[in-house]
């Protein structure tokens, strides 16, 4: 139909918050740095895979012209005819100041010219033949577009860039390319400091750094215990089956389209005891070939043909205990179902590797005549505790129904367990609210004031910076929320530092 609205199609794209970048100044007025600033946006726009480039604290400058109708009355002006003439202010003279030689008065403009209350005021107008002041029969005020922000870092009016990503690129690799720039951008720029805060890219690598030690601890405890228990160098086959396992699972992850994120390191870490379960038992029983006397290629495959069958049936009901996981529907769903397939991904990449690499590397390296420590002690501890369970069953029953529980549940209570651990934050959002009435500018009067009360105690509460934007807040719900009357508040904290040898390192 001719009266129907046309419509209007938006792809919508996946953009993920990066980092922010503060440009700020000692000496310089704010408008200087809005232009870096507004330059240093379009070269962070042209880094592949950045989505958007948000600037907070740019608001546009407006000048409210209130009349005096006393003061015109008595002067007798037309009113219609002096509205005009400021209106004609801001677009006759767009070149900004134009001086007359003679009087030396001086016009402004919105565009160009000369952006302060005090200037406006002295500007010479002419109404029906009359030559006056603007000061001498208006009041001038400065004030922000409404519906922009204003942000300050650490008690200082500054500007804050959020960088935004979309879902292919890569959050390390982004952050060290606009580490990069940022560098350059100052060289360019000596009397503008720069520097990255809330950086996501910061929150992955402490996460890829817990796997990444849990692994080599791993690797270490096991081949420790290995090489103690049975020998040196089945503990080397060992540890080199659980890098090995990973590479593969990152690979499978990669074929199938999906990435290393916070998420799928979870499952990577609840698949690495299984890993190396499926590596002990295999190398374990290669061992045993050996030292019935058959050489170590027979030993390889006789040994992994034979735990083949009772290590994948174990493996497959891991895989099953994990897929109703993927059932899930909804958003949820859609985060949740990241680890069953971190999982499946590394319990094939370890059947892979114990039952094609691992015989390999035990064919090369395993050898007749090792030293293996005697299990004759254990085995006979064993049966003896064996047998005396088997005398008395029905105590040994009953005492296992009551105790056990009650210990595993006290064991969790005194080791404060958590299925899927929450990592400390190193920010803390404060989402502010004030009447409807208040202007942004005034709103960023009171986050400042805010600012200060809590910068006072930046040692007591180890904070790094404190940043606030007025006119913008995330609600109770994460919903974004763009007004003059709101506000949000971040601090940045120090990073925790180590509790422990294994933390440290």
């Amino acid at each position: 139909p001719e009266d129907m609205d046309e419509p209007v199609v938006k792809v919508l794209e996946d953009k993920r918050d990066l980092l922010n970048i503060v440009v700020a100044s000692e000496t310089l007025s704010l408008s200087q740095p809005k232009e870096k600033a507004q330059k240093l946006k379009e070269k962070l726009s042209e880094i592949k895979y950045i989505a958007e480039v948000e600037i907070y604290g740019d608001s546009d400058i407006f000048y409210d012209i209130q009349l005096d109708t006393e003061k015109i009355r008595a002067l007798g002006l037309d009113k219609d005819h002096l509205i005009a003439a400021l209106g004609r202010l801001s677009y006759i003279f767009p070149i900004g100041k134009i001086e007359d030689p003679r009087h030396g008065f001086f016009y402004l403009s919105t565009a160009n010219g000369k952006k302060s209350a005090q200037a406006w005021g002295d500007t010479l107008i002419k109404v029906d033949q009359h030559y006056l002041y603007l000061k001498e029969i208006a009041r001038i005020a400065k004030r922000y577009e409404d519906a922009q922000t204003l942000f300050a870092m650490d008690n200082k009016t500054a500007l804050n860039l959020v960088v935004k990503q979309d879902e292919k690129g890569s959050a390390l690799e982004l952050a060290k390319q606009i580490q990069g720039l940022l560098k350059h951008f100052e060289k360019e720029n000596p009397k503008l400091t720069t520097f990255i805060h809330n950086d996501r890219s910061e929150k992955i690598k402490d996460r890829l750094n817990i796997v990444v030690s849990n692994i080599l601890l791993g690797i270490l405890v096991i081949s420790l215990l290995v090489a103690w228990l049975i020998n040196s160098r089945m503990a080397f086959i060992i540890a080199l089956g659980i890098p090995t396992s990973f590479l593969i699972g990152a690979f499978y992850l990669y074929l199938f389209g999906y990435s290393i994120n916070m998420i799928s390191l979870v499952g990577v870490l609840i698949a690495l005891g299984i890993i190396v379960d499926d590596a002990i038992v295999v190398s374990e029983n290669i061992q045993q070939y050996i030292e019935k006397g058959y050489a170590a290629g027979e030993a390889a495959i006789l040994g992994a043909k034979e735990m083949a069958e009772p290590v994948t049936i174990a493996s497959l009901t891991t895989l099953f205990a994990f897929i109703p996981a993927l059932m899930i529907s909804g958003q949820m769903g859609e985060v949740i179902k990241l680890i069953p397939i971190a999982v499946s991904a590394l319990v094939i990449a370890s059947l892979i590797e114990a039952f094609l690499f691992l015989p390999i590397h035990a064919a090369h390296t395993l050898s007749p005549g090792q030293k293996v420590r005697s299990w004759e002690p254990a085995n006979r501890l064993y049966s003896l505790i064996i047998h005396h369970i088997m005398r008395h069953r029905k105590s040994f029953l009953l005492t296992f129904v009551i105790i056990v529980p009650l210990l595993t549940i006290l064991s969790f209570k005194v080791s404060k367990f958590q299925m899927f651990p929450r990592f400390d934050s190193s920010t803390i959002h404060i989402a502010l609210k004030a009447d409807v009435n208040t202007s942004v500018e005034a709103m960023n009067a009171i986050l400042l004031e805010m600012q200060k009360t809590i910068y006072a105690h930046k040692k007591e509460f180890y904070i790094k910076h404190i940043g606030s934007v007025a006119g913008w807040r995330r609600d109770s719900a994460s919903n974004s929320e763009t007004y003059p009357y709101v506000g949000d508040i971040t601090l940045e904290l120090e990073k925790l530092e180590a509790q422990n040898i294994v933390d440290r390192f």
